[in-house]
């Protein structure tokens, strides 16, 4: 190894390891973000199974009026997401077929 690469390592090590420290630190937050999303749409389960024994206190009541809509929105988006990525797949595979065919007359 040269004396400039050698330098250019040691310029980049550092900031390779500060990447590699965010890309964990980003990990961990994106765990909690999902877990705390999935505790919300748990507890709608439970809140809306208390509402439908007309068991909900005044308190249960309004947490389920805030949770309800967040979590409906991210069902939508989660299905329009599937949808979009279906979509894209079957595109995918209708061109690899095209191609195949194109392919196949070409020799």
């Amino acid at each position: 190894m040269t004396e400039e690469q050698e330098a250019e390592l040691a310029a980049l090590q550092p900031k390779a390891a500060q990447r590699k420290q965010w890309k964990q630190h980003k990990k961990e937050g994106d765990a909690k973000y999902r877990q705390a999303r999935k505790a919300a749409a748990d507890r709608v389960v439970v809140l809306e199974e208390l509402a439908g024994r007309a068991e909900l206190a005044e308190e249960q009541e309004a947490e389920l009026g805030e949770l309800q809509p967040k979590v409906a929105q991210r069902k939508q988006q989660k299905k329009e997401k599937n949808a979009r990525q279906y979509q894209a797949r079957k595109a995918a595979v209708g061109r690899v077929a095209e191609l195949e065919e194109l392919a196949g007359r070409g020799s």
